[in-house]
């Protein structure tokens, strides 16, 4: 992967689609920890997006924050980073966490391990089916090209008219 002419390298680890999605223990924004279910509890579906940092790329969260703010059905959104990050913007839809554990990092494949950015996260979105199953990946190769909305709307569509049950996996 590379972000402004560096190149860096993920851990090893990833999870694909198809597979269950992972519960993650995070932070809050008020220190307090949050378990992230693979599925959540009353069947909805979940957006996994985390990046490297928030002044880098503000412009391109605060317009998912606006994209998810216009949906018609309710969807949660977790903006995960790696340390703790104070906001002066305020969230419509997302819900900013901290992956102070690493426990998303390591599981999901978006830890940094080399570079500049080493121990961030990188630029990706997980998107996890009502059954706790990930349904769709978004994690861009050159961290300065932004995710593929066109392709995300089309995919939380097809997970919002998907089987509503509890599958095999859960």
């Amino acid at each position: 992967m590379n972000y402004k002419n560096e190149e860096f390298e993920l851990i090893d680890e990833i999870i694909d689609i198809g597979y269950m999605a992972e519960d993650i223990v995070a932070t809050d924004l008020t220190g307090k920890e949050l378990v992230i279910k693979k599925a959540s509890p009353n069947r909805m579906i979940q957006v996994f997006l985390s990046f490297p940092n928030f002044e880098d790329f503000k412009e391109e969260i605060i317009a998912f924050d606006e994209f998810m703010n216009e949906a018609k059905v309710e969807i949660f959104t977790y903006l995960l980073f790696d340390k703790k990050i104070d906001f002066a913007y305020k969230f419509k839809k997302i819900i900013p966490v901290f992956d102070t554990n690493e426990e998303y990092g390591n599981m999901y494949g978006t830890k940094i391990v080399s570079g500049i950015l080493e121990n961030c996260l990188t630029k990706a979105l997980f998107l996890v089916g009502k059954d706790g199953a990930i349904y769709h990946i978004d994690m861009p190769e050159d961290l300065s090209k932004p995710l593929d909305m066109n392709r995300i709307r089309i995919e939380l569509n097809k997970v919002y008219q998907s089987y509503t049950g509890v599958g095999c996996h859960g």
